[in-house]
């Protein structure tokens, strides 16, 4: 993979200096929030995605471990990182975890719950929180309160499993016939995956008790909920329900827990209504790499700045009428996803970097998938499979001590060379670029519950790759300007002073007269006068 021939700038912070940051929880770094800033701004910084399987292995069976995320914990801290995102670590029969048959238990690939409580242990020590991905909205086959429930509904009998699975003596639409019998169960996703019945007393009772389990006996910090849509299929206002019954069961274990919600619509609109169950967030597909207002074709110069802009005040204004403490969860992709090295070849590395700076610096909360710091690649190409874009994390060139092995039945497929502690080596790499700019979202924890509005329509900019906006809270404030173009660009109306510059080609940022000149794909974070 090439880089820009460019050198980053540092960043220049009034009586800041933000150098090369230590890798101890001992030695506090200036992008670490004290105990006081991090309880104002849980879930506001960098969250970060791993799939345990594909990141890091420590017992040499080339599957990733709850020890190998343990184990990267300084890179994690160092990156800037406040929150890991686990994708399902339960017992299952598949590689990817989202078929759980025990949900108060540890995939014995990844190792042991008491490996899992060394991880929550140790990322205490680094000021990070580990996340859980919980799968309401459907079991495994495998699990036993299917089959007890079968058992249940072929006997006739109520109480006890029976209503754990919606069952029927037809084949209706999204119905599954189960094996050897002439009943059917709800599957709306396959067939190996039954789904629950959340009107049952005694679902909600056991989802309360392993929220319990996780969040009051394992210390984890926050839920990403899986598929919210479909927990009752096409029924909102059901689903808006069981989300806000769920909310005030977690909140029950710890106040401050936090959930971030897969509602996933690239068109973001039937996404803004979920906000009136009162969860926190969810996450926003309307500008991630397939939404409808896709943030990647910005970062290429091929958008309009100001459209972009004007979209995302009406998504944030829509939100807040929702909910008025809720807050975005931006991304550039997720597992389901192709990454976004797909849409940043070698010569839009510097576009890379923008569409980096912009998302990180936007109100709410960012979310990273692994590797996405490294141009990982992985699409699902001809084979469509989910594998080819969970492939193992690079760490090294030449040290493989580590490496996870590709999940099974993932075709070969073309990576990159340089792994992230190459890439740290080098200057102008991308992990290095979101070092820059993490640490910067890490200086004001306001952009989590702040106010977006957009300036960029009083810019005087003739290229239209220029974007500007300010984020506000009570009485702080700060301005952010990005140049999505592939030349230096000067605006004007621009006030207040150089408090970041996020220079990607070495021409530093600067403001005469009201107007500020600023480099290409580069971005400046200004004070407000």
């Amino acid at each position: 993979m090439k880089y820009s021939r460019f050198l980053l700038l540092s960043l220049f912070v009034p009586s800041l200096s933000l150098g090369v940051v230590g890798c101890t929880p001992t030695n506090k770094a200036s992008h670490l929030y004290d105990e006081e800033e991090k309880a104002s701004n849980a879930q506001g910084s960098m969250s970060y995605e791993i799939f345990v399987r594909s990141f890091y292995d420590t017992n040499n069976d080339k599957i990733g471990d709850l020890n190998g995320v343990t184990a990267k914990l300084p890179y994690l801290y160092d990156l800037g990182v406040k929150t890991l995102w686990l994708m399902p670590i339960h017992k299952t029969k598949s590689y990817h975890g989202y078929d759980v048959t025990d949900y108060k238990s540890v995939n014995s690939d990844y190792g042991t719950i008491q490996d899992f409580d060394n991880l929550v242990k140790e990322a205490k020590q680094y000021n990070i929180d580990i996340m859980l991905d919980m799968v309401f909205n459907h079991t495994s086959n495998a699990h036993k309160w299917f089959s007890n429930s079968a058992a249940y509904y072929e006997a006739g009998e109520t109480g006890g499993y029976y209503d754990y699975y919606n069952w029927s003596n037809t084949k209706g639409t999204g119905y599954s016939q189960y094996p050897g019998k002439n009943f059917y169960y709800e599957s709306r996703f396959d067939s190996s995956m039954p789904d629950l019945n959340l009107d049952s007393e005694a679902v909600r009772s056991q989802i309360d008790d392993i929220c319990k389990f996780w969040i009051q006996e394992h210390g984890v910090k926050g839920f990403r909920l899986d598929a919210v849509l479909y927990y009752y299929y096409g029924q909102s206002s059901k689903n808006i329900e069981f989300l806000s019954w769920l909310r005030q069961t977690t909140l029950k274990y710890d106040p401050n827990f936090y959930m971030v919600g897969e509602a996933w619509d690239d068109s973001g609109d039937q996404q803004i209504s979920y906000y009136t169950s009162g969860l926190d967030s969810f996450f926003n597909f309307r500008h991630s790499i397939t939404g409808s207002k896709s943030l990647i074709t910005l970062a290429k110069g091929t958008g309009s700045a100001n459209n972009f802009a004007s979209d995302i005040e009406s998504y944030e204004k829509s939100l807040k009428q929702k909910n008025s403490n809720g807050y975005s969860s931006y991304f550039l992709s997720n597992h389901d996803q192709d990454r976004i090295s797909k849409s940043f070849y070698d010569e839009y590395v510097d576009c890379n970097k923008a569409a980096a700076s912009l998302y990180c610096l936007l109100p709410g909360t960012p979310y990273m998938y692994y590797g996405e710091e490294i141009s990982l690649k992985g699409t699902r190409g001809s084979e469509a499979s989910d594998r080819l874009r969970r492939l193992p994390m690079i760490w090294s060139e030449s040290d493989k001590t580590g490496e996870c092995k590709a999940s099974e039945n993932a075709k070969d497929y073309d990576q990159v060379t340089l792994g992230a502690e190459d890439q740290l080596k080098v200057e102008d790499s991308l992990v290095n670029h979101y070092k820059r700019v993490i640490n910067v979202r890490n200086q004001y924890p306001f952009l989590k519950q702040g106010i977006f509005k957009n300036l960029t329509t009083s810019l005087n900019d003739s290229s239209g790759y220029v974007m500007a906006y300010s984020i506000s809270l009570n009485d702080q404030s700060v301005i952010f300007v990005h140049n999505f173009g592939f030349e230096s660009a000067t605006v004007d109306n621009i006030g207040g002073q150089i408090l970041n510059d996020l220079n990607v080609t070495m021409q530093r940022a600067k403001i005469a007269d009201g107007s500020l000149t600023i480099g290409p794909h580069s971005s400046v974070v200004l004070s407000v006068n």
